[in-house]
């Protein structure tokens, strides 16, 4: 029994120091270990490319894609649910991914969205504006957006001379959505009423809703 200890021991030994020298090498060939170091590793790596709906301010919404190549090969991408007709970034994810594996999922995306590229400065000045204009509204953007912006790295969207315009005719215009429930609904509705007045924004809702 002892010596079925010790051999236990020697083996659980073994295989700390092989995670040691793994983590090690990893960190010394400049491998993120972790997603936040991953979301830094990505801000300063080259871009690949940077993805926008046709006509996403006539549909109101659609997924913004920054990407970058990776040192390994890899690509790193955020991928931004922006609202521009009221609620800016409404979801957002970060993921390093292969090339390959990549593709597929921009290739799924485009399914339902006719994806062009775009320079960064323009992918940046779109995201961030929508922010702007959902927080001057009341509305915070999605809880990891302040995380998964890191992927802008020194991109500058003041660069970028594009003007895009907001809302629907002049006014918010909130539109539910399938994972938003009627309170949600209520709540946004309420909100807009309070800083806006009746007739200061449209809405459009999957149920009735008190005003």
């Amino acid at each position: 029994m002892a010596i079925d200890q010790k051999k236990r021991q020697k083996k659980l030994a073994r295989k700390a120091a092989k995670r040691k020298r793994v983590l090690a090498e990893k960190r010394k060939g400049g491998f993120p270990v972790t997603k936040t170091q991953a979301l830094w590793a990505a801000s300063a790596s080259p871009i690949h490319e940077c993805l926008v709906p046709r006509g996403i301010f006539d549909m109101g919404i659609g997924d913004v894609i920054i990407s970058r190549r990776m040192p390994d090969g890899s690509i790193a991408a955020s991928v931004f649910l922006v609202d521009t007709y009221c609620l800016g970034v409404k979801d957002c994810f970060f993921t390093v991914v292969s090339k390959n594996k990549y593709e597929e999922r921009v290739k799924h995306l485009e399914q339902n969205e006719n994806l062009e590229r775009v320079e960064p400065e323009y992918a940046v000045k779109l995201i961030e504006n929508a922010v702007s204009y959902a927080k001057a509204l009341s509305f915070k953007p999605h809880e990891d957006y302040s995380k998964v912006k890191k992927i802008f790295g020194s991109i500058d969207p003041s660069a970028c001379p594009s003007e895009f315009v907001y809302g629907q005719d002049g006014k918010p215009f909130y539109v539910s959505g399938p994972n938003q429930t009627e309170a949600d609904s209520k709540r946004i509705i309420n909100t807009l009423n309070e800083r806006l007045g009746p007739n200061g924004f449209h809405y459009l809702v999957k149920m009735d809703v008190e005003e």
